[in-house]
């Protein structure tokens, strides 16, 4: 019945969640669903590892953005990502890029260039909702992507990475990345974009002693495998938290959020929820 309530009301043509998923046992399946937006969360064990995944529909684009510690850009705050998202009334919410922790990548907020250099794959967040790729060494000067920026009408920008599939093709690299672990098993998370403001969020922990985390690779093809025609890789390990209605999703790793900068979110467009 739920998912066929969201498709009458957002015109969902296919979900990544079904009742044919086997969750792990003792987890749980969580929800929100208004004229406006749909998530749902749930965990399931694959290759040994757990995967937690909230799957996100939007009637509008303003309704996915990016929250920075206080409000601001380049503040010292450090918060939890649960604690972002209650302050911001957040439907869903992940942890980012953790920008203020490393140097790399374009970082856009409303629309500017605050940081710029091109180590790293970077995913723009368009006006339409699209996440747009940029490689590394794509753009060499800050002007230029400010002029990117402008051309694709870019609102915000996570720095990380690197891409995992674009275009419904896996491109992830081999061995050196700047950020993060990419041959050995690691605590992942990542973004994907099923289709037009439709959204897979996922996170890879372990849920018990014996369980193991994923390689890129690893986590590539489950990306993929979830319909993703792009995800890109976020910050993960002890950063990489989902939050639904500002509860911790998935099992942290260590057991414990890390305080962090930044957040990014999707909000119901209903008044009562602003």
């Amino acid at each position: 019945w739920l998912l066929d309530e969201a498709s009458a009301l957002l015109g969902i043509d296919e979900f990544v969640f079904s009742t044919d998923i086997k969750t792990i046992p003792g987890s749980e399946i969580n929800y929100y669903l208004d004229e406006t937006i749909f998530a749902i969360t749930w965990r399931e064990s694959i290759h040994n590892s757990a995967y937690t995944f909230a799957e996100v529909k939007i009637a509008h684009a303003s309704q996915f953005r990016r929250f920075l510690a206080s409000g601001t850009y380049g503040s010292d705050k450090l918060f939890v990502t649960t604690q972002m998202a209650s302050d911001v009334n957040a439907v869903l919410a992940s942890s980012g890029d953790f920008y203020k922790f490393r140097n790399l990548g374009t970082i856009v907020h409303d629309g500017v260039v605050k940081r710029h250099n091109s180590q790293v794959d970077t995913c723009f967040i368009d006006d339409k909702g699209d996440l747009i790729f940029t490689y590394r060494g794509e753009i060499a000067k800050t002007d230029e992507a400010q002029r990117f920026v402008d051309e694709n009408n870019i609102r915000f920008s996570i720095a990380f990475g690197p891409v995992l599939v674009d275009n419904g093709v896996r491109c992830e690299p081999y061995g050196y990345y700047p950020c993060g672990e990419i041959e050995d098993p690691y605590a992942r998370a990542g973004l994907g974009q099923i289709g037009e403001l439709h959204y897979l969020v996922a996170t890879c922990n372990r849920w018990q002693v014996n369980n193991s985390t994923a390689t890129i690779h690893d986590f590539a093809q489950v990306m993929l495998d979830k319909k993703c025609w792009k995800a890109y890789t976020l910050d993960g390990g002890q950063t990489g938290v989902i939050a639904l209605d500002g509860k911790m999703m998935n099992p942290a790793q260590y057991g414990s959020q890390r305080f962090i900068s930044d957040i990014f979110y999707f909000a119901t467009a209903l008044p009562d929820g602003e």
